[in-house]
């Protein structure tokens, strides 16, 4: 139940679909997770993005905006950052162009929220009419490292034209919900805004309820791996894994025991069935400005994930878009009866198919090389670490 978690009640929900931003890349471990295991060297993340409905208030916000198609034009910061730790990236579609094919005009978004700051969030906001707000977490609007965007402040990751002709909104958080603070952010106990620190300056989770007593956590960059929330005390590994949550490999055994994984959990000193594989990272690559404060937003979320009234969804998790239907897609169908359709029990340890086996690498990278307009761009890293 969610009562441990210190949840108002209310009978409003939020419809919430998932749009597949159509990001795929490939990144070294070390900059998101640790301890760096032999054979896991890099991960495989996509990215999604949230439409999020108030249907009673007449409201759509748009919970993050993935990456932006063009990422060769994003500020300098963000485009030597991202040829430093990415050896792969793809970008189809901005997640405006989604949205219009999908016949959802983008007046209809009345407010844009940022889980935070950096490139693979952002998207591109100038797409969107001045009547759409911006609303970002806290602190990011009293940061000169972050503001005037760039290239007005030449070291900004962040593009000027976001914030320019729109109303931009640090909203206070005034409420305490599941141990972080909370904003209620149509102020009918629909959705909130959690401020989850550690990451980077005004992360934010977004808590939708999808029934009365039923919830999304939209988890932002709180972690990048399913891996670091995965496994615990209050959610252990199974005995076994069946056929449907691992890939078809001949590794594998079927039913698989889960004892496979296990025996190489890198924390040799505890129950490896009951504690996660993966910290966040504090080694040198780290993209956590505060790997400390950042771990204690990732111990809580651990305790909201023993909730089966919670289902967590994780940003860069490859599993949300195997399991869970999309707007690009499936455009009718939301998530509000996750609990009904099972999810949570599908998407729960499909990352263990990342985990080296043997010490080789776990499954193939999702893509190789840069891509720009549909074609490897082979001069990529030598043009984005301008």
């Amino acid at each position: 139940m969610t009562t441990n978690l210190n949840i108002p009640q209310s009978n409003r929900t939020v419809r919430v679909r998932m749009v597949d931003t159509t990001t795929q890349m490939s990144i070294r471990t070390d900059a998101l997770i640790q301890p760096l295991q032999s054979g896991h060297e890099f991960l495989n993340l996509t990215d999604v993005a949230f439409l999020i409905e108030n249907e009673t208030l007449n409201k759509k916000a748009m919970f993050d905006l993935g990456s932006r198609k063009d990422y060769w034009n994003l500020p300098m910061v963000a485009r030597q950052a991202l040829s430093r730790i990415i050896p792969a990236l793809k970008v189809e579609k901005d997640v405006s162009d989604i949205l219009i094919e999908n016949n959802i005009r983008l007046e209809e978004i009345t407010s844009i929220i940022w889980s935070h700051y950096h490139w693979d969030h952002v998207g591109d906001v100038s797409k969107f009419p001045s009547s759409t707000a911006l609303v970002v977490g806290p602190g990011l609007l009293r940061d000169p490292a972050l503001l005037p965007g760039y290239p007005d402040n030449p070291v900004s990751p962040i593009p000027a034209d976001a914030f320019r002709n729109r109303e931009v909104i640090e909203p206070a958080f005034e409420l305490s919900i599941a141990g972080y603070r909370a904003h209620d952010f149509f102020g009918d106990g629909s959705f909130y805004l959690l401020d989850t620190p550690g990451h980077c300056v005004g992360h934010l989770c977004g808590l939708a309820r999808t029934t009365e007593d039923t919830f999304i956590l939209m988890g932002g960059d709180i972690c990048h791996f399913a891996g670091v929330i995965r496994p615990t005390l209050d959610v252990p590994f199974p005995a076994h894994f069946s056929a449907d949550i691992l890939d078809r490999d001949p590794f594998f055994s079927i039913p698989c025991p889960c004892s496979l994984f296990a025996d190489h959990h890198p924390n040799t000193q505890t129950d490896q069935h009951k504690t996660p594989f993966y910290d966040v990272s504090a080694l040198g690559a780290s993209v956590f400005d505060d790997p400390t404060v950042a771990q204690q937003s990732v111990d809580q979320l651990r305790r909201i994930d023993a909730s089966s009234h919670v289902l967590i969804c994780i940003a860069h998790d490859p599993d949300l878009l195997r399991y869970l239907p999309t707007l690009n897609q499936r455009p009718g169908q939301d998530l509000n009866q996750w609990m009904r359709e099972g999810w949570k029990e599908k998407v729960r340890w499909g990352w263990v198919n990342e985990l080296p086996r043997a010490g080789k690498p776990g499954r193939k990278p999702i893509v190789e090389g840069f891509w720009r307009e549909g074609e490897i761009w082979e001069k990529a890293i030598q043009e984005l670490s301008r």
